[in-house]
């Protein structure tokens, strides 16, 4: 009988074989190991404090309730409005705090591949989300790999301009990956073909 984690692998392949096109072939493929994903934590550095002050300003602003209601309306103006103007804030700490989990979730239904033509991603959840870049359409390469051979690759993709008037530059990231110096020896070779053609 098989497990869940071989039936979710079975179908990640399943799928990825599945989004090729004619004439594609598939020269690597992986999925991340989400107890490797662990850079997406060091948003708890602020999202902790973050959270805990606006719980404990929130609860300070609502503590003047704890003996009873106000006598005036400016008590009863500043008894609700300062507590709801704190609800935001903690909801904005609970999605900090969950973030990095929903990353370690979302990476064990993910799966990347490279064709000759292109880098894909593939996550299956409720739905089912591709990504992919064409390899005419990539940048600057960069690959961190450990001793154990285990990685991130980035490939930048282009840029665009943020709402202050920055450029940001857009990336393709595939993190947590086995053999990530094959992947991105593969990439190379792919990327010089692809101009020489």
């Amino acid at each position: 009988m098989e497990t869940s984690a071989s039936s979710t692998a079975y179908g990640l392949t399943a799928a990825l074989n599945g989004e090729l096109a004619a004439g594609e072939r598939l020269l690597w493929s992986a999925s991340p190991d989400p107890r490797r994903l662990k850079a997406a934590f060091s948003m708890w550095l602020f999202a902790v404090p973050w959270t805990v002050f606006s719980i404990v300003w929130t609860g300070l602003a609502a503590a003047p309730w704890l003996s009873g209601p106000p006598n005036d309306a400016m008590g009863w103006g500043f008894g609700i409005a300062f507590p709801l103007f704190g609800i935001p804030f903690i909801l904005v700490g609970l999605w900090m705090l969950n973030k990095p989990l929903h990353i370690r979730k979302e990476a064990a239904s993910t799966i990347y591949g490279l064709t000759n033509r292109r880098l894909i991603r593939i996550i299956l959840g409720k739905t089912r989300q591709t990504d992919f870049v064409q390899l005419d359409h990539m940048g600057p390469v960069s690959c961190l790999a450990a001793e154990d051979g285990w990685g991130t690759l980035t490939v930048q993709t282009g840029s665009h301009v943020d709402s202050d008037g920055d450029r940001v530059t857009d990336s393709f990231v595939i993190a947590g990956v086995p053999q990530v110096e094959k992947l991105r020896r593969l990439l190379i070779e792919c990327l010089e073909k692809n101009h020489r053609e």
